[in-house]
């Protein structure tokens, strides 16, 4: 949990686009903890569940929904994981460094 509220941390204070092609990576520490909360005793998933959903919220309001690209043909592998779906909205941008097209409309950079 602490990778993923750190990773939410981050996007809110403005992802560094430096490692742009990493943030998809990073969201793996949300993968992780959605493969392991059903494996939890409901004990400890009622006391996880919260803590996630809080994070999981500032997640949702520092991000935006990524549009997509063309026709959908086959089953992604990140169907259902909503997370991956998003892209941040408050970015530390190299303008050297392209954003994906599917980042749209442009987030904004620290410097506006």
């Amino acid at each position: 949990m602490r990778s993923w509220q750190d990773f939410v941390v981050g996007v809110e204070a403005g992802f560094d686009t430096t490692w742009i092609w990493e943030y998809h990576s990073g969201l793996s520490c949300r993968d992780w903890l959605d493969e392991a909360l059903p494996l939890l005793t409901p004990t400890l998933r009622a006391l996880c569940q919260p803590v996630i959903e809080r994070w999981d919220a500032r997640y949702l309001a520092a991000t935006g929904l990524i549009k997509p690209q063309g026709p959908q043909t086959s089953r992604s592998p990140t169907q259902g994981r909503w997370w991956h779906d998003r892209f941040p909205l408050l970015i530390d941008h190299d303008e050297e460094i392209p954003l994906p097209l599917s980042w749209s409309p442009e987030p904004r950079s620290h410097t506006e």
